[in-house]
């Protein structure tokens, strides 16, 4: 299963990286949904590892596109920004590109027009939920409050867009939960 992670979500796990990991950090998520939001992610990551070692076959990869990972690369980095953008690039090279390919561009500019109709705040949002429609992710992860609103039917349920669920990793790791 391929999970694109739109770059609010790995800002937060570049920036909250020991309380993702569920390591003692001095940084903490100032306020409560932000931090069951990233439990949940740690939760996430700790279940994707667990099958990635028992079943090579089924188990779940983060898309890492070079126009994701341009954006995050704007401005000045922490070592630890620097260091998570790193490996996630290291695994999307490693085994991302290699199982999944990396998105057509004109793949991406088609379904980034259909997805005018979402009418999104932000250009690059609507950007990276079409390379997720691109490279056939299974879920589309963010905390964007623009992207969570206009993306739904029902305030709270996940909406799939063009093939991939829109969700916050609460609402993905209650899915793992059902799923196990």
């Amino acid at each position: 299963m391929l999970i694109y992670l739109d770059a609010n979500i790995v800002q937060y796990c570049a920036d909250y990286g020991d309380f993702v990991f569920g390591r003692d950090g001095a940084v903490r998520p100032p306020n409560h949904n932000l931090k069951m939001e990233l439990r949940a992610l740690g939760e996430i990551i700790e279940l994707a590892v667990r099958a990635e070692v028992q079943d090579l076959d089924n188990r779940w990869d983060v898309a890492a596109p070079i126009h994701l990972l341009e954006e995050l690369c704007r401005g000045n980095l922490s070592q630890e920004q620097v260091d998570t953008y790193r490996s996630l690039r290291e695994a999307w090279q490693d085994l991302g590109i290699e199982e999944h390919g990396s998105p057509d561009v004109e793949v991406v500019n088609a379904v980034e027009t259909k997805l005018r109709r979402l009418n999104l705040r932000d250009p690059p949002d609507r950007r990276h939920l079409a390379e997720a429609v691109a490279i056939g992710a299974s879920w589309f992860i963010t905390l964007d409050k623009d992207i969570i609103k206009k993306t739904r039917d029902e305030p709270s349920k996940p909406t799939m867009i063009e093939g991939v669920i829109v969700g916050r990793p609460s609402e993905l790791r209650a899915r793992m939960t059902l799923d196990n």
